[in-house]
Order: structure tokens, then sequence, then C-alpha cells
């Protein structure tokens, strides 16, 4: 495929042509959270007889990141955009490609755009700028999740007494349940957080996960009517998922971790990934655990591959694999969706810092460990089925995850209910219904157009 080339499925316009619908409902999708997220979404809207379309950035363009799960959860992709380059040139090639195909299909199919962004994407930061700038307005899946990190006076109390041989995880474990010691203002993850918040302004419908969500936008002064808590659409994915799980290859992987209580480890943040102490600090703790022989299972992912050859890792961690045969595995990431929800429902842990997986540990009672300074699944920490572990010092990272091995509490429950991309559909096709579009001018939101008088 060229670069300059945007793919277009055959007949895709004869078919929208052919279409009596008034809206288009664009699933926007890029890398592998983001499609497992939007299909449940996507299969609802096609099980209604809705216009839809699926658009690709192409941001995750690997098979076992992107084909494989489309083929699983039967999605078709309509419109490749193709981007490609840096980060700043995918984000001007989405809302450029992006903002062509929506004034097309407005223009010259009248069809109205309504495009469905996910969470804190880059494809969903550009896909909005591209609806907004042509007056469209998006409806925000996972609205209003913000960083919430402890203060630097509680990170500070904690590492003092560590170093002192004061550490008591079970007052660490409680601390993190008190709202006063977090703080706001986090640019982490990057460039996420600067996602997430930028998108809002062109939202006109907030699907917020939990009510913490739906709290947080109405105090940023989003307006209440415009914001449902539906809960959390990978509660519908992991429903479709375990219907395939007898079908898992995944301990065939690992071999070595089958019938075994192990832990579950990805680590792929930028953060994490692109700082040398700070991943130094994880590949330590998780060779600590390996050589007390805890069974650890870690996914090779692009960012922790990169990582190990960056910072001279690659001989040692070679090492821990002839060494520790019987209790390591380390391994690519699993490309199915089914195959990831089968290791982690049957894990003693999961210990990552990737934010859909802690939705996925909690909604399959797994304990998580998140290796971040803060979780932007916070729900997750008040709710006791997940607990931080700062990447600095290696000993307490370890030691955070041994002690949540062993607490149970933190198997928990789920925070997510179920059937969540039919109330997201409900609530949408309300406001269509009543509305007639999502983008409104003020005249038209205050319902003044009856009003509207020009003559002298």
């Amino acid at each position: 495929m060229e670069e300059n080339e945007i793919f277009v499925r055959p007949n895709f316009w004869l078919n929208i042509q052919d279409s009596e619908k008034k809206y288009a409902h664009i699933i926007m999708i890029a890398t592998k959270p983001d499609i497992i997220k939007q299909a449940p979404l996507y299969l609802e809207l096609k099980n209604r007889w809705e216009l839809v379309i699926l658009v690709h950035t192409w941001q995750h363009y690997d098979y076992n990141l992107s084909k494989w799960v489309l083929t699983e959860f039967g999605m078709d992709v309509d419109v490749n955009l193709n981007i490609f380059g840096p980060i700043h040139k995918k984000f001007s090639l989405i809302v450029e490609r992006l903002g062509n195909f929506l004034v097309e299909l407005n223009d010259k199919y009248k069809k109205i755009p309504i495009p469905y962004v996910h969470w804190d994407t880059l494809t969903a930061a550009t896909a909005d700028k591209a609806a907004f700038l042509n007056k469209f307005a998006v409806v925000h899946i996972e609205a209003g999740i913000r960083t919430l990190t402890p203060n630097k006076y509680f990170y500070q109390f904690l590492f003092a007494n560590y170093e002192a041989w004061n550490f008591d995880w079970d007052e660490y474990y409680n601390s993190l349940q008190k709202k006063e010691i977090y703080e706001l203002g986090s640019i982490e993850p990057f460039p996420e957080q600067f996602d997430t918040r930028s998108i809002e302004w062109s939202t006109w419908f907030f699907a917020a996960p939990v009510e913490l969500y739906k709290e947080t936008l109405i105090s940023e002064w989003y307006n209440p009517d415009k914001i449902k808590v539906v809960w959390n659409t990978i509660v519908d994915a992991i429903k479709i998922s375990k219907t395939k799980i007898n079908n898992s290859k995944a301990f065939e992987k690992y071999p070595n971790m089958k019938w075994k209580e192990f832990i579950f480890v990805t680590i792929h943040r930028r953060e994490n990934c692109e700082k040398k102490e700070r991943f130094l600090a994880l590949y330590y703790a998780l060779k600590k655990l390996i050589i007390s022989w805890i069974n650890v299972c870690f996914l090779e992912l692009y960012a922790s591959w990169f990582a190990i050859d960056n910072f001279w890792l690659r001989d040692d961690l070679n090492e821990l694999i002839k060494n520790y045969k019987d209790n390591f595995a380390y391994w690519p990431a699993l490309a199915h969706h089914a195959e990831v929800i089968d290791m982690i429902s049957k894990a003693w842990a999961v210990v990552t810092d990737s934010w859909s997986m802690q939705e996925e540990a909690n909604i399959v009672w797994t304990p998580c460990v998140t290796l971040r300074f803060w979780s932007d699944r916070t729900e997750t920490i008040l709710a006791w089925t997940n607990i931080i572990a700062p990447p600095i010092n290696s000993n307490l990272i370890a030691d955070i995850i041994l002690w949540s091995i062993w607490n149970q509490k933190m198997k928990g429950h789920n925070l997510y209910w179920e059937n969540v991309s039919q109330k997201i559909v409900d609530e949408v096709l309300k406001l269509l219904s009543k509305d007639g579009k999502l983008f409104l001018l003020d005249d038209e939101r205050l319902g003044l157009e009856k009003y509207i008088n020009w003559k002298i």
C-alpha cells in the first residue's frame, strides 16, 4: 500500500449510496485495545441494522495486534487511513484524511457522520478534531477518565519508611483508598492525558464508565444531560471472548505455566520503557521474583523488547530463560483476546502498566498490580482490587507484588456491569431522535430557533 493511499473496500461507496439511513455510525479503531473495546459497539449497531462504518487508522498494523482480533470479533474494515511516520505526522494525517472522508460522506452522500471515539488514544484525539472542524460531534466512549496521582508527600513518606525498614503493606494498601491523597495534573500517560482531555470539547455524548468520571466531567463544566454512566464495553468484549476460551491455545505457548499459580506481566508504557531508571527498576523486580522461584509469565511487547535491547539486558534475560525454564516464560504477546482472558483469569495476579488489563483483571476477579505512579483506573484502586507499585525501587515493587499474591481481598468484584454497548446505542439514538444531530450551535442547543425574527 502506498504511503499516500487511503484504502476503501470495494463497493463501499455504492453501499453508502444505496443506504436509506440518515446517520452513518463511524466506529474508529487504531490499536488492539481499541478494536477489542469498540467491537461490541460495532456488533450492536450492526445487529440493529444501522449504517455502520469501520474506520481503521492503521496505527497498529501488525497481524497479531490487529488482523487476528478483527477476525476474532467478525469486524470488516471499510476504510483504512494508512497513517505513517512519527506521532506528530500521524496526528496530522488522521485529521486531514478522516476530515476529507467525513466531508465527502456528508456533502456528496448526505449522511450525517457520528464518529465513536474510544478513551485516550491518538485516534480519538484526532478523529474528534476532524469531526469538530467540520461541524460534527463525537460519541466519546470511556469519557472523563483522568489520571489521579497520590501526591508527593504520600510517596516521600512511603519511600522514607521503606528505606528505614518500616514498610507496612496493609497500611499502604489501605491508605490508597483515601481520596484526599490524590491530585490531578499529571501529564502521564503521555500523550494520552492530553488526548483524553482534548476530546471532551468535541463530544456531544459522554459515555462514562463509572460514577467517578461523571463527577469529573461535571466538575469541568460539561453538560450533565449529555453524560451517562454506561459502564465499560470491555465487559461485553470479555463475554464474547469467554465463549471462545475452550479453543484457546495460550498454554501451548506457555506450557510451563499450565496448572500453576503464576503472575502475568506486561510492560509497554512509553514512560516506563523509554526511561532507563524506571525500566531497570521494573526488570530487576521481576528478576528478584524469578530467582525466588515465583512463576512469572512475561509477555514480550514491542516497547519492552526495545527497552531490553536498548538497556543491554538481552543476555541477562536469555540467562533467566535458560536457568529458570520451569518457572519463567517469555514469549511474544498473545494475538487473540480469548487467549489473554484465558491467561489472566487463571493467573495469581496481573502485573502491568496497561490500563485495559486493570479492567480485565477486575472483571475476571484477578488481583492487579499497576506498575505506575498512579492508575488511570482509580476506581479499581478504590474498590480494593488493584494496587500501585511505583517504578522506582525494585525491592519495593517485588514486595508489593508478593503481598498482592497473598491478599485474597484483592480478588474483588466486577465494577463494570453488563450490556454496555446496548446502553450506549440506546442513549445515542435517543439523542438523535430528540435533536436530529449531535453538533448543535447555541441557538439550537438552547431551543431558541422558534424566536428567530429578522423582520423589521
